[in-house]
């Protein structure tokens, strides 16, 4: 049977790709940001910039501000648990900590669902807003799906650490109870080695 516990790297591979995702989720949430500046003034729209991150009729940026707390805390704190990788494998791993950003992931993710879904369908409210639509605001709608999309792949992947932590620590709480089986039963055998030893001499 496969012990996980006994693939540390495997386990530090998933961590180094939740790193990345978030990397590039943040790319490409600059992106989108750039894009949008650069419609409203190619376009000389009244509509002050800030607007990307407040709540309109058409859209809401609101949830921009939560994505970006998500993103920039899986990548500070993802990759301080990278540098200590050996000594938070070594006691433990710790479940609380993916599913904490399993949560935080899962929150996000569907917050972003909101400016985006309707009905049954993913539709994007920029295109079908006042905005004057053009190949910007499409290209602006499509990174948003490549993020929205790379968001949920990372709480699926925080969600698969965390099961591989519950695991882990059943599979160690066994380990350690099976050695301190063999402790007792070689301490056993220790103490009765000479009594046998000295019968063996002695025979009734």
């Amino acid at each position: 049977m496969i012990q996980l516990r006994s693939y540390p790297q495997v386990f530090k591979a998933l961590k180094i790709l939740q790193w990345l995702l978030s990397f590039v989720i943040l790319i490409i949430e600059m992106i989108q940001i750039a894009i949008y500046f650069s419609h409203i003034s190619n376009n000389n729209l009244s509509i002050p910039k800030s607007s990307f991150f407040s709540k309109q009729h058409f859209y809401n940026g609101e949830v921009k501000y939560w994505y970006y707390i998500v993103i920039s805390t899986t990548l500070i704190g993802i990759g301080y648990y990278l540098a200590k990788f050996h000594r938070y494998w070594g006691m433990g791993p710790y479940i609380m900590i993916d599913l904490i950003f399993f949560i935080l992931w899962l929150v996000a993710g569907l917050a972003n669902l909101s400016p985006v879904y309707k009905g049954s369908n993913l539709s994007c409210p920029l295109i079908q807003s006042n905005l004057v639509s053009t190949q910007d605001l499409k290209l602006h709608c499509l990174y948003y799906i490549i993020s929205l999309t790379l968001g949920w792949i990372n709480t699926v992947l925080f969600f698969t650490t965390s099961i591989i932590c519950q695991i882990i620590k059943r599979e160690k709480i066994k380990w350690d109870e099976e050695k301190s089986g063999l402790s007792r039963s070689s301490k056993d055998c220790k103490s009765y080695g000479p009594m046998d030893s000295r019968s063996n001499l002695n025979p009734a």
